[in-house]
């Protein structure tokens, strides 16, 4: 970025827009995630009391970045992408939508700022829609923003704050099960500037109006980007809170009277935004022309016409990539279901699979699958502190984290902290439980039955046990594992093309040292010596067929082990780093 750019030089000092000018400089150095906050906002440890999560977005080192999905709660209706016949606008919901009243607020009746009070009564009476939710999953790719919640003295308005006693007590749902909330595309939410993570393709929306107060810049911006992300098919997140807000000193007196365009104008201006479009097909162009609509209504500034052109002219100039527009609203992706268990959603579709009721064979139902055959790991455990994160990070970067399920029944807070963080940031399928041993074994078969049509290969393993592939040339076990499976889509031959289940062919166990024990009884296992690799006994692990988990002619026992219909002779090339014997 220039050192002497126009758009800085129109930034007024001491002013909250000022952020502007910090918005580009993240960009013109390769920012691809911007986590937008206040300095009187402190994240919130995890249950274990130490570990602050990162916010809610994480890239990893896997490759997939946007294209991992986030598991989440959402208003499932065809109203989702907008009313289309006569009788659907007559009964259209309001265009304001409250979203605490879907994520545990403490207080009631509550509002987030900018939402408008004009709505509140009919708001708190039937909400957007019904209270319930459905639950699945959406790719990051199709989230433009996400708004984290705040603990303490979250972010409502002057009316709120004046006319509530207690309101700076105020907490959300915070439970490892608490799920983020998808605002409707056809909605308008307000987001704020206090814990917001804002996504590459949704960095044209970042500029905060400088013509407007303080109290209303942020949400302005909130609204007008939403309108125009609505073009572009990405949609607004709120998470459960990540920060615990120790505000600053206010006197709300004064916030409302500086928040007056948000109580006399958002009701207007949602209508407005929501009626306006433009045949633009360069999407700079087409948000200038929204700013240029905006002041010609009396909701901005001339000056910030002229700071947004040459806003769009820096992102240009510094090599910032717009999103494409969409055809229609229609063409909006939307989140697709998932199965549950006690609210808590997992990964099953899409199927790539599909199993005939006539024959049993395994057929294709869409137009991808992977070219490798797709392991996916189910994992029962408890407790299992701190060789759990070890066989998370260590599976999830072998298998991809989106291929491991976990039932976790733990009451130590650092498994159930770091479990949050591997669903939330990581995209492991977790699953929190308290279900007794029979009861579990009852989830796993069903988690089991609901992937087998995005799987070719399911096993059940334990917290001790660090799946490898055996090298014949050598005698050892390896992290080749991606070698094994691959080929598998288009060679029929592949050993791993199974006629009904196998079992695992290898094991090498490992013995802690007395001394290593001595220094940490804790230690983890790459400090313990191994065993030489053996072949595994003929029951101890099985592989199963996905398809026999569809049809139901296997279920997941406790400890994963063979079923007594599998033949003798049916061994893979898959084994199993056995950490059983432990310093504790």
């Amino acid at each position: 970025m220039e050192s002497r750019s126009s758009f800085i030089e129109m930034m007024p000092f001491k002013r909250f827009a000022r952020k502007n000018i910090g918005y580009l400089f993240a960009i013109s150095y390769g920012a691809q995630v911007i986590f937008d906050f206040d300095d009187d906002n402190v994240l919130i440890p995890l249950e274990d009391g130490k570990t602050i999560p990162s916010p809610f977005f994480h890239f990893g080192n896997d490759g997939l970045g946007l294209k991992r999905t986030v598991l989440l709660k959402f208003i499932h209706s065809k109203e989702q992408v907008g009313a289309t016949t006569k009788e659907e606008t007559e009964v259209r919901p309001p265009l304001a939508f409250n979203p605490y009243i879907y994520m545990g607020a403490s207080h009631q009746h509550s509002w987030p700022r900018g939402f408008p009070i004009d709505q509140l009564q009919n708001n708190f009476v039937k909400g957007l829609l019904d209270t319930r939710t459905e639950v699945g999953d959406l790719a990051y790719s199709s989230i433009g923003v996400i708004q984290s919640l705040c603990n303490g003295d979250p972010d409502n308005d002057a009316v709120f704050h004046m006319t509530r006693p207690d309101s700076t007590n105020f907490t959300f749902e915070h439970s490892a099960k608490s799920l983020p909330l998808l605002i409707p595309s056809n909605a308008y939410s307000p987001y704020n500037a206090q814990a917001t993570t804002h996504l590459y393709n949704a960095f044209w929306g970042l500029y905060l109006p400088i013509t407007v107060p303080g109290r209303v810049t942020d949400i302005w911006r909130s609204y007008i980007t939403q309108r125009i992300m609505k073009d572009v098919g990405l949609h607004v997140m709120y998470t459960p809170p990540i920060v615990q807000h120790e505000r600053s000193a206010h006197d709300y007196l004064s916030d409302f009277v500086a928040e007056s365009d948000l109580y006399d104008k958002t009701t207007k201006l949602l209508e407005f935004l929501d009626g306006w479009s433009s045949d633009a097909r360069k999407l700079p162009e087409r948000i200038f022309e929204l700013w240029v609509g905006l002041y010609e209504h009396d909701y901005l500034g001339l000056h910030d016409v002229e700071a947004a052109r040459e806003w769009l002219n820096t992102l240009i100039m510094i090599g910032y990539k717009f999103p494409s527009i969409i055809d229609n609203r229609a063409s909006m992706t939307l989140p697709q279901t998932q199965p549950s268990i006690d609210g808590q959603p997992y990964r099953s579709l899409p199927h790539f699979n599909a199993v005939s009721k006539v024959d049993g064979n395994m057929t294709t139902v869409a137009r991808y699958r992977p070219d490798s055959a797709v392991l996916k790991l189910i994992l029962m455990t408890m407790d299992e502190w701190p060789l759990l994160k070890s066989w998370v990070l260590y599976h999830g970067h072998l298998l991809g984290f989106e291929n491991l399920y976990i039932v976790d029944s733990s009451t130590d807070t650092r498994c159930v902290s770091f479990l949050r963080y591997a669903r939330d940031n990581l995209g492991v399928n977790v699953l929190f439980s308290e279900a007794n041993l029979n009861e579990v074994e009852s989830i796993m078969t069903k988690i089991a039955k609901d992937i087998g049509g995005s799987s070719d290969l399911i096993m059940k393993v334990d917290t001790d046990e660090f799946l490898a592939f055996y090298d014949n040339s050598t005698n050892t076990l390896t992290t080749s594992i991606s070698d094994y499976l691959s080929g598998f889509s288009k060679n029929k031959m592949h050993p791993l093309h199974l006629v009904g289940n196998s079992r695992l062919g290898y094991i090498q166990d490992a013995m802690p040292l007395e001394e290593v024990c001595k220094k940490n009884t804790h230690s983890t296992p790459d400090n313990f010596p191994l065993n030489e690799v053996t072949r595994s006994a003929a029951g101890f692990k099985a592989v199963h067929d996905s398809k026999t988990m569809v049809t139901g002619e296997s279920h997941i026992n406790i400890g994963g082990h063979v079923n007594s219909n599998v033949p003798k002779n049916h061994w893979t090339k898959f084994g199993i780093v056995h950490y059983h014997q432990r310093c504790v």
